[in-house]
């Protein structure tokens, strides 16, 4: 019996004692740029489409080049969606 109560003790001061993982959550600058991005996609697909359009569902946002904003790059791909949607309206 008192092996089994060292056993116990021993197997709770170890557990108590380990570190905890906590799941680190998604970074607010990358919530942000997904944000932006679709924000910049829909206000390109409009342009091209027109503004009494449905705008289809905001696609990831790439990593944004050096000297761009992801809003500029949600305008290129709304507008690049666009034109695969209505061929006649893109030069």
């Amino acid at each position: 019996m008192k092996i089994k109560i060292v056993s116990l003790f021993t197997a709770y001061a170890l557990m108590s004692f380990a570190p905890i993982q906590i799941p680190t959550p998604i970074s607010q600058p990358a919530v942000a740029g997904q944000n932006e991005f679709c924000a910049g996609f829909d206000e390109g697909y409009k342009t091209i489409a027109g503004d009494m359009v449905i705008v289809p569902i905001c696609p990831i946002a790439p990593i944004t080049p050096i000297g761009s904003t992801d809003f500029r790059e949600g305008i290129k791909a709304g507008m690049k969606a666009a034109c695969g949607s209505y061929p006649n309206k893109c030069r």
